[in-house]
C-alpha cells in the first residue's frame, strides 16, 4: 500500500494509507502530474518516473508498507537578463528602484496554521473490536452538526481556506469524518494509522511522534487542516502544545474529558509559536444529541424514545465565563441561555453565579436565566486569583451543584491551569498559550475526592447558531 501526505507543498513528513474513494497515488491520477513540482525519494533515491517506478516498488514490497518522502523542489533559477541595446547607455547604469530591491530582499511572512482537532462521535460496542465500534444515531446527529459547524468557519472566513482532511483509521472515525466530507466537497482526505486511539501513558512514543508531526512549525502561508482522532490522542497532543513536558503530558491528559464531535482548536506559527484558542468546543451542538461516553452493546437509543444514553456530573461543576469589554447584548443572552442549557442536560440545576466588579453586567443576564442573583468578589481577584480557585474548586460532598464564575480572561486562565494541577506559578505563566475568546464558555467538574475534569475550554460554538 502507498503511503504519503503533501499538503500545499510541506515537509510534513506523514505515512498516510490511501483508500478507495480517498485521494490516492494510482496511475490514473496522474501522479507525474500532479507532483512534477516535489521531488519524491524512496529508499534514498529520487523517483524521476512517478507513476511507473512507485509502481515497481509497491509491487516489490509485497504487501508491506511502503514509505514515500515528498519534498519541494527548488525554484528554478531565473533566466539570465537580456544584455542592454548598444544605444541605450544610461540603462544600464540606473540602479533597480529601492521598492522593487526592498520587495526582493524583503523576508517571508511567517506562516500559519490552524488545526481543528475533532473527536468522533458516540459509538457503540465499546471496549470490543473496531469494526464493530459504529456511530450510535447520535453519533451521525453529532458529526453532522459538527461538520456543518467547520462549514461555516470556511465560508465565514474564520479560518484559513486551504484546508485538508486528515483522519484516523478507526471505523467511528471514519463515519465522523464522511460527513465533513460531504458538506465540504472536493477537501483532500488523507488516513492516518497513527492517529488511531493510543493510551499516552503506556504508548508514549506514538503519542508524542503524532505531536512532533502535526504541531511542526509551518512554511510561509496560511492554512487549516482538520483532524478527526480520539480522546486520548487529542487530548495528550493539548498538554504538549500548552507547554507540559513529555513525561507529565503522559499522565495529564486523564485531566481531560471531551464532548463527542467536540472541535477543538489550535493555532501554530511559523516561528514555533502554538496558542490553544479552544478545547472540546461544541456550543453549537443542539442540547438534545449531547453525549461524552461511548456504549457498552448495541445502540439501544431507539428504545429510549430517542433519548441519548447520559447522566449529569456529579460533584460541582464550575462553569467559567471569559467577560470582554463591549460585548453586545446578543452575544451576553446566547452566553446565558447555552449556560441555561448545560443546567439541563449535564450539571446541576442549584446554581451559584459569582462575578469580578467588570462582569457585573454579564453575570446579572446569567442570574436571571438561572433565576437567580449573583454574588460580586472582591477587586483584588482579578490580581490575585488564587483565594477563588481555593473557594469554588472543591466540591461539598456527594451531591450536585453548580458555580457560575464571570471573570476577565486572566483569572479564567488561572483557575483553569490550577484545576489542571499546575502551581500557581506555572498556572500564572501558562497563561500566555491561551488565546480563548470574550463571552466563551469553560466548563471543569470537581469531584468529591478533590480531583478534577476539564470538558471544555473557550467554547463560543454558542455564538454561531
Amino acid at each position: 500500500m502507498l503511503m504519503l501526505f503533501s499538503f500545499n507543498f510541506l515537509v510534513l513528513i506523514f505515512f498516510f494509507q490511501a483508500e478507495d474513494g480517498i485521494r490516492d497515488a494510482q496511475e490514473s491520477r496522474g501522479l507525474g502530474d500532479v507532483y512534477k513540482r516535489q521531488t519524491v525519494i524512496y529508499a534514498g533515491a529520487v523517483l524521476k518516473d512517478l507513476s511507473a517506478e512507485i509502481a515497481v516498488a509497491a509491487s516489490a514490497a509485497s504487501g508491506q508498507t511502503l514509505l514515500v518522502y515528498m519534498v519541494r523542489k527548488a525554484a528554478p533559477a531565473p533566466a539570465p537578463a537580456a544584455p542592454a541595446p548598444a544605444s541605450s547607455k544610461t540603462a544600464a547604469a540606473v540602479p533597480a528602484a529601492p521598492e522593487a530591491a526592498a520587495a526582493e530582499a524583503a523576508p517571508q511572512e511567517p506562516g500559519r496554521r490552524v488545526l481543528l482537532l475533532i473527536r468522533h462521535g458516540q459509538c457503540c460496542h465499546e471496549g470490543e473490536h473496531d469494526a464493530l465500534k459504529a456511530l450510535t444515531a447520535h453519533g451521525q446527529m453529532q458529526a453532522e452538526e459538527s461538520a456543518r459547524y467547520v462549514k461555516l468557519l470556511f465560508d465565514s472566513g474564520r479560518v484559513p481556506g486551504q484546508r485538508a482532511l486528515l483522519q484516523s483509521t478507526s471505523r467511528r472515525a471514519q463515519e465522523t469524518a464522511a460527513k465533513l466530507v460531504e458538506q465540504i466537497p472536493g477537501i483532500d482526505t488523507w488516513n492516518g494509522d497513527l492517529l488511531r486511539e493510543t493510551d499516552p501513558t503506556h504508548n508514549p512514543m506514538r503519542a508524542e511522534d503524532v505531536f512532533q508531526k502535526l504541531f511542526a512549525p509551518p512554511p510561509p502561508g496560511e492554512d487549516t487542516i482538520v483532524v478527526v482522532a480520539h480522546n486520548n490522542i487529542i487530548l495528550y497532543m493539548l498538554m504538549r502544545a500548552a507547554g507540559i513536558p513529555l513525561e507529565r503530558a503522559a499522565q495529564a491528559w486523564r485531566l481531560f474529558h471531551l464532548r463527542h464531535a467536540s472541535v477543538t482548536r489550535v493555532e501554530l506559527d511559523g516561528m514555533g509559536g502554538q496558542h490553544i484558542v479552544s478545547i472540546g468546543g461544541a456550543g453549537y451542538m443542539a442540547p438534545a444529541v449531547v453525549t461524552w461516553n461511548n456504549i457498552k452493546g448495541a445502540d439501544m437509543g431507539a428504545w429510549r424514545n430517542g433519548e441519548p444514553e447520559r447522566h449529569k456530573f456529579r460533584g460541582r461543576s464550575v462553569i467559567l465565563v471569559s467577560q470582554t469589554d463591549g460585548a453586545d447584548e446578543q452575544a451576553l443572552q446566547a452566553t446565558a441561555k447555552h449556560i441555561k442549557e448545560l443546567t439541563g442536560y449535564m450539571v446541576s440545576r442549584t446554581a451559584r453565579v459569582a462575578c469580578t466588579p467588570s462582569g457585573q453586567g454579564a453575570a446579572a443576564i446569567v442570574a436571571h436565566q438561572l433565576k437567580r442573583g449573583f454574588d460580586l468578589l472582591p477587586d483584588s481577584i482579578v490580581e490575585f486569583p488564587e483565594a477563588a480557585f481555593l473557594e469554588f474548586f472543591q466540591a461539598h460532598g456527594d451531591g450536585r451543584d453548580t458555580v457560575v464564575l464571570v471573570a476577565e480572561t486572566k483569572p479564567v486562565l488561572y483557575w483553569l491551569l490550577r484545576a489542571l494541577q499546575m502551581s500557581p506559578g506555572e498556572a500564572g505563566i501558562g497563561t500566555a498559550l491561551y488565546n480563548i475568546g470574550g463571552n466563551s464558555v469553560s466548563l471543569v467538574n470537581v469531584r468529591s475526592n478533590g480531583s478534577c475534569k476539564v470538558i471544555t475550554v473557550g467554547d463560543t460554538g454558542h455564538l454561531c447558531t
